[in-house]
């Protein structure tokens, strides 16, 4: 993490650099505005005095903004200065401290601004393509994911809706010898009957009323890499056959052609509905199923891996934030607990639809004159009716597991961070941790975290 100090008094700025240094972060510094915007690049702190000669901290913190869009802004001020402050908060500045203050509490604020930023380079990193998570749960599905981007034979997954079939999907291609090649996604329940078949396999012009022009289908598009046909279940029985047809002949007839088209296609076929009933009922060829069925990923509801909710929700926010023109969007504890605590019948998609739901909310409330880049703060206050009205049971002992799980996870990932910043000095890294040595020493053994 970089951390650009800047403080146009020579000795102020000269003992806080000697405080600062203890921290695990990059440190650079300057004394007046045209320095620090020189060295702005890459910063993910500044910490900047508000009254200096020239550009002041407010007007720096702006045009740092500009360039370097992510940066996380500290405000120092003397007492006289405090409404430039709380201006500066309303411009997205996380805090403000009024001088003159114990460094302690700006090595807290580093400290949390370090951790948000651990935690999230570990959901970037632990998850497969855009899938996130680092529950057992997910991790077994990214096994799957592994094994089948490695074999070049067909797949199904399944599950619920709004649990990310798409993802694995595309983070297969993405894996695969094929990512060079076209990743095409066909939805077989958004198109009429009587257009499935030229969307799959192409027709020729005047092959029927309407048909005004050739068109390829989405096997040849899809040719050398990977087609998706989500909702499979959707696709009517007489065009199962041509489907069938085409994986083992690796080959499309298209409508009034005369002779057949050579494909090179990597199928990933996608359903939330139960194949097996519907072989039963006399809707799916078994056939069919059998050679879509060779490799298969089932994708878990969400209440199953609850522990991965905060990792999910914080990339979820950071996306909304670039949508909305936020700086960033810092999530609550109770919001969080709230959020852990919640069925999710609707998965993933239903998540990310109460958070934008919440952000909107806020958004709306912000005054006219608000700026763009605002730092936002996703409070439980944010979802009121929808949070009381969804409120599951007391007693509801699944709910409380789950919320055992994430609070278990959100703490192993607090320690590691905070271990790292001390380069593995527990004593210290107790005292920012806000515990005693022996508390700590007992949940690293109980989590079993590597001190170094």
């Amino acid at each position: 993490m970089k951390v650009l100090l800047v403080e146009d008094d020579k000795n102020l700025l000269s003992g806080l650099m000697r405080e600062l240094r203890s921290g695990n972060w990059e440190l650079e510094s300057a004394r007046n505005a045209a320095t620090a915007l020189q060295k702005i690049e890459d910063t993910d702190v500044l910490v900047t005095d508000v009254r200096m000669p020239g550009m002041n901290g407010i007007e720096l913190m702006s045009e740092a903004r500009e360039r370097c869009p992510g940066v996380e802004v500290i405000v120092m001020t003397a007492y006289g200065t405090i409404p430039a402050a709380i201006e500066a908060m309303r411009n997205g500045a996380r805090a403000y401290l009024t001088k003159p203050f114990d460094t302690e509490e700006l090595l807290l604020h580093l400290g949390a601004v370090q951790r948000l930023l651990l935690l999230r380079e570990a959901a970037a990193k632990a998850g497969r393509g855009d899938l996130v998570g680092s529950s057992a749960v997910m991790r077994g599905v990214y096994k799957e994911i592994d094994v089948a981007a490695a074999s070049a034979a067909p797949i199904l997954v399944t599950g619920e809706t709004g649990t990310g079939k798409d993802l694995a999907a595309n983070a297969i291609h993405a894996l695969s010898s094929r990512k060079g090649g076209p990743f095409i996604t066909v939805n077989l329940g958004a198109f009429p009957r009587d257009l499935v078949d030229g969307e799959l396999f192409g027709h020729e012009k005047g092959a029927f009323t309407g048909a005004h022009a050739r068109k390829q289908g989405r096997f040849v598009v899809a040719d050398g890499g990977t087609l998706f046909l989500d909702e499979i279940d959707s696709l009517p029985l007489d065009l199962q056959p041509k489907l069938l047809r085409a994986i083992e002949k690796k080959e499309v007839w298209p409508l009034g052609a005369e002779k057949s088209v050579n494909v090179d296609v990597r199928i990933v076929a996608a359903t939330n509905a139960n194949l097996e009933n519907l072989i039963g009922e006399g809707m799916f060829r078994k056939d069919l199923y059998y050679r879509l069925n060779v490799l298969r990923i089932e994708m878990p509801p969400l209440a199953q891996h609850a522990e991965d909710i905060p990792q999910i929700a914080r990339v979820l926010l950071d996306r909304l934030a670039e949508q909305h023109g936020c700086a960033d969007v810092e999530i609550t504890p109770a919001t969080l607990s709230y959020l852990i605590t919640q069925p999710w019948k609707g998965n993933v998609r239903e998540l990310s639809n109460i958070l934008e739901r919440g952000l909107a909310r806020i958004m709306a409330a912000r005054p006219e004159d608000a700026p763009e880049g605002e730092h936002i703060i996703l409070d439980i206050d944010a979802f009121d009716e929808q949070a009381s009205a969804t409120a599951p049971p007391q007693g509801d002992l699944p709910f409380k597991e789950a919320k055992i799980r994430a609070a278990d996870e959100w703490a192993k990932q607090a320690i590691r961070a905070t271990l790292a910043e001390t380069q593995g000095n527990v004593s210290e890294a107790a005292r920012r941790l806000q515990m005693s040595r022996t508390a700590l020493i007992r949940l690293i053994n109980k989590y079993g975290i590597d001190k170094d």
